[in-house]
């Protein structure tokens, strides 16, 4: 991997949501399509959005999208954060054409050019035209550009002669996104967007915000009791969004929380896999249960990293360092919370019942 544009648009593959046989779709919607009319679509779009994210990733410059070198710009240069962004122009495409246009008793979607320009111009995508023409490499159809350009006081048409309910389900999940300021739940074709009606939303109030993206069951049912466990000891949370993926934090303190500072653990999806993030300051108070732990947790205390540089400074005030079995380590807290580790429903209790133990003062 060479770019950033490729290692943005690899996460904005693996983002989109793995989805059930069957899931349940509001009646609302079936006024539109049959329950399996919609189902077929929504199959068909997701094809379509997998097939868009993977020739970016392979092919960026052909899909007009910037190339930055990533040995040239760092993490945190205006063009690294820039080819973040573009990871989402097609999305963006899509659905700014879905939520734009009025659809039509065929499967169309009719779009008036000059509210399609004035989308694009909020949304910051120029020279349409050759993106819509790319589309054309999935099946999508747009008539009604002039010379290749978007004329005002025209019509534009998009079809998928393939399958129109392609075309519906796009149209359905973007004017439900839109209305609902829900744009990465669109990139992602969260299936949920079907459970309510056109302005409600009746998911997203707990740890499916992270969770939903693990591909793994057994990290769902983990991070589902870890999210049941700190709420029945009283923690309290709030939600996050990294570049990497979403995540919970969870707090002692309601001040904590408001402050967003002093967060005892991070439920994370570090490029949609599972991490749990949580923070120990004063290990002698439990160097004891750890060690009659099981070896698999136990094995995550044993492992040591070098630290930041401000422990080569001698500055750190953040990390710690123990003793166990014979083997001195340190542990990093400068940055993130000084442990993490991916749990399973076997072991997530040790490490709440780790940090519970220590308590929130260094020693």
């Amino acid at each position: 991997m060479k770019y950033w544009i490729e290692r943005w648009s690899q996460l904005r593959k693996k983002e989109l949501m793995s989805y059930p046989n069957e899931f349940p779709i509001h009646g609302v919607y079936k006024t539109i399509c049959t329950h399996e009319e919609l189902k077929s679509g929504f199959d068909e779009l997701h094809e379509i959005f997998a097939h868009c994210y993977e020739d970016i990733l392979n092919d960026p410059a052909g899909m007009l999208l910037p190339i930055y070198d990533m040995n040239e710009y760092g993490y945190f240069a205006k063009e690294a954060r820039a080819s973040r962004e573009e990871s989402y122009k097609y999305a963006k495409i899509f659905y700014v054409l879905g939520y734009s246009g009025e659809l039509t008793q065929n499967g169309e979607l009719c779009i008036q050019a000059d509210r399609l320009k004035e989308q694009c111009k909020t949304l910051k995508i120029t020279n349409l035209g050759a993106f819509l023409n790319i589309l054309g490499n999935y099946g999508i159809i747009a008539d009604g550009l002039v010379n290749g350009k978007i004329k005002s006081n025209t019509n534009i048409t998009v079809s998928y002669p393939d399958n129109k309910n392609a075309i519906t389900v796009l149209h359905i999940l973007a004017v439900k996104s839109n209305n609902t300021d829900r744009f990465k739940d669109f990139c992602r074709l969260n299936y949920r967007l079907f459970e309510g009606d056109w302005d409600s939303i009746e998911y997203d109030n707990g740890v499916e915000t992270v969770s939903d993206l693990f591909s793994s069951e057994q990290d769902r049912t983990a991070a589902k009791l870890i999210h049941e466990e700190l709420i029945k000891r009283n923690y309290c949370y709030n939600f996050q969004d990294w570049n990497e993926g979403p995540q919970i934090r969870y707090y002692k303190k309601e001040g904590d929380r408001n402050r967003n500072t002093n967060a005892d653990f991070w439920l994370t999806s570090m490029d949609t896999e599972f991490k749990f993030y949580f923070r120990i300051k004063n290990m002698d108070k439990v160097i004891e249960y750890i060690k009659n732990c099981p070896e698999s947790v136990i094995d995550n205390f044993m492992v040591s990293d070098n630290g930041c540089g401000n422990r080569i400074s001698g500055t750190c005030t953040s990390g710690i360092s123990y003793q166990l079995n014979n083997k001195i380590i340190w542990r990093c807290g400068c940055c993130n919370p000084n442990f993490q580790v991916t749990p399973s429903v076997r072991d997530y209790l040790y490490y709440i019942n780790a940090v519970d133990m220590a308590g929130n003062k260094k020693k």
